[in-house]
């Protein structure tokens, strides 16, 4: 028993030393013959914000909306009544002095299921509500 126990502690021994002697001839690493390249900054770029985009200024006068036509939309909002007409739009005075309907140069204002977006300044389906928001159903 005693032998068999010297020779496996020998197996182990020798495959130790086989290691380290593996291990002590792996290839030591070339200096480099490229360039070096200096670190990053530690500190990112000081960024300053954005001032607001202005609102576009209308070319024409706006026309307050009269009356109680005005088309409402799933989301809450609504259009405007101009010249007791439906406007699903704003309302604008014309180089006469007429007040008509329009949404951002679309005059007449926008189809049938679609509404005026102040924030994109185009007509849109009158389902997608302002701003990103969930339009409740």
């Amino acid at each position: 028993m005693k032998s068999d126990s010297r020779a496996l502690l020998g197996t182990y021994l020798a495959a130790a030393a086989l290691c380290f002697a593996l291990a002590g001839c792996s290839k030591q690493p070339q200096p480099s013959t490229q360039p070096q390249v200096s670190p990053v900054a530690q500190t990112g770029p000081q960024l300053e914000p954005l001032p607001p985009t202005p609102t576009p200024k209308p070319l024409r006068a706006r026309v307050a909306s009269e009356g109680d036509c005005a088309p409402r939309y799933p989301g809450g909002g609504q259009g405007t009544c101009i010249n007791n007409q439906p406007c699903r739009g704003y309302g604008e005075r014309n180089p006469d002095g007429k007040a008509v309907c329009t949404c951002y140069g679309l005059d007449g204002g926008c189809a049938e299921g679609l509404r005026c977006d102040n924030q994109r300044l185009k007509c849109v389906p009158e389902k997608e509500a302002p701003f990103g928001r969930a339009v409740p159903e």
